[in-house]
């Protein structure tokens, strides 16, 4: 049983993706997958273990995990549990107008070497987090009147948690950019959304920002925490997915309406991205 609620951006994509879950209890074959979205997953019952990279962690109820963009993750035993699990886009963290601050982004993107996917359970603001978790799924849930201004303060409240009563960020770096540069970035990112089925280029999109291949490159994954070329085969393989799902297009006319240029950088992309070839996806 899952629940999946969604709250678009002012261009119709989605910004913020929750979902609430109960899994029985199994076992599932090692398959990474990577996302352009950072995560924050709450285990409410149950217990199991998560796949960080190279190092595993027991799930206990209460726990929460964080993972950044393009980190590798997943379950790998489930003994039965209830989560909920937030996925979000960086980019609401620096767009203006939007969601929240910059500075946030240390959360994910500027880590020290105290840093752990799982918080610390002994943390005496874990509960509060929890709390907060729930509190926004119920907002997402209920869609009361405005229930995104809702939203945005529970998700403030959040981040504000994680950076000053966790101590896994790096205090004397600062996360700032001039804000022509980060709408320019915006600028490009739409475009790019907008134009996953295209030959791409990359001086193609800098070009929509107005920046250099190299400056827009950095500034790019700096924001993002992933380069460019990998935020757009996550998206073009997403689109993929949902197509499978969706149509009874072949493979191969999806392969090139995703932008894919063969059929073998389809598969290659799809087994990097999902773990699995497309004819799983059902």
């Amino acid at each position: 049983m899952h629940e999946d609620l969604i709250i678009l951006d002012r261009f119709s994509h989605p910004f913020i993706k929750l979902r609430y879950a109960e899994i029985a209890p199994t076992k599932r074959e090692l398959i990474e997958h990577h996302h352009t979205e950072c995560e924050i997953a709450l285990f409410m019952s149950g217990t199991g273990v998560y796949r960080v990279g190279d190092k595993n962690y027991d799930i206990a109820p209460g726990d929460i995990f964080l993972f950044a963009t393009n980190e590798s993750h997943f379950i790998t035993d489930i003994n039965g549990f209830s989560y909920i699990r937030l996925h979000f886009e960086p980019r609401i963290l620096w767009l203006d107008n939007n969601f929240s601050d910059p500075v946030f982004l240390k959360i994910f993107f500027d880590r020290n070497e105290n840093f752990e996917n799982r918080l610390d359970r002994s943390n005496p603001h874990a509960k509060m987090l929890c709390d907060l978790i729930i509190s926004l799924y119920e907002e997402m849930k209920s869609k009361k009147t405005a229930y995104t201004a809702a939203v945005k303060i529970l998700l403030d409240s959040i981040f504000l948690t994680l950076i000053r009563d966790y101590g896994f960020v790096n205090q004397n770096s600062a996360y700032t950019a001039d804000t022509g540069a980060l709408k320019r970035l915006e600028k490009a990112m739409k475009f790019i959304d907008t134009n996953l089925e295209s030959d791409l280029s990359l001086s193609e999109i800098a070009k929509t920002a107005l920046m250099s291949k190299n400056y827009f490159c950095t500034i790019f994954k700096r924001f993002n925490g992933i380069s460019p070329w990998d935020y757009i085969t996550i998206k073009r393989i997403e689109k993929a997915v949902e197509l499978l799902k969706t149509t009874d297009m072949s493979k191969l006319e999806i392969a090139y309406t995703c932008g894919f240029n063969s059929p073998s950088n389809f598969y290659k992309a799809f087994r990097r991205i999902t773990g699995k070839a497309p004819g799983d996806i059902t």
